[in-house]
């Protein structure tokens, strides 16, 4: 097994809600409809928080960069820094969503999230195609071992089969809105 394969089946499914933010986007401004948008953007935000922040990056940020960032492992850059300055800049377009909300700004909502789903877009694309190809070639079998254990006890200790479950379901279920 690979090192980052949980990893890239998690952005398979935070790649599912931006797809799905934006259609929900197209929808409420070509329609002029915010209602749909304000009404559903508090799930994608609790996504947002819960899956993609709290539960893909307690295994992104604090195990799998702490691996690559060992000597040896990424031998001729390190992308980490800016991997991190993307997940700070999509944070702030999360940001700027939930004070869109608050504040009942339908363009800065959907602005915002269309934003939001570009960068998620590119960065999950970095990610999967560059970062952790370099890192499966940079980590040694035992350290691929020790890493996949953290990743386990992290999903044990978040209950990853229930999250998953929940996010799958609530996904299944924007999507049969949309028809």
């Amino acid at each position: 097994m690979l090192a980052t394969e949980h990893l890239m089946k998690e952005h398979q499914l935070i790649l599912k809600y931006v797809a799905l933010l934006e259609s929900y986007v197209e929808l409420s401004t070509k329609n002029r409809e915010p209602s749909l948008l304000f009404e559903k953007a508090p799930v994608f935000l609790q996504f947002i928080h819960e899956f993609a922040d709290e539960f893909h990056h307690a295994k992104e940020e604090t195990i799998l960069f702490r691996y690559l960032e060992q000597p040896g492992v990424l031998t001729h850059c390190n992308p980490i820094p800016q991997m991190l300055n993307e997940h700070g800049k999509a944070r702030e377009l999360v940001l700027n969503m939930e004070n869109a909300l608050l504040s009942n700004d339908i363009d800065k909502l959907a602005i915002n999230g269309v934003e939001y789903a570009r960068l998620l877009k590119e960065h999950i694309y970095k990610e999967d195609n560059i970062l952790y190809p370099m890192g499966e070639r940079g980590l040694s079998d035992i350290a691929k071992s020790s890493l996949l254990k953290e990743y386990a006890e992290t999903d044990e200790r978040l209950d990853s089969q229930s999250i998953w479950c929940q996010y799958e379901a609530l996904a299944a279920d924007l999507e049969s809105q949309l028809n």
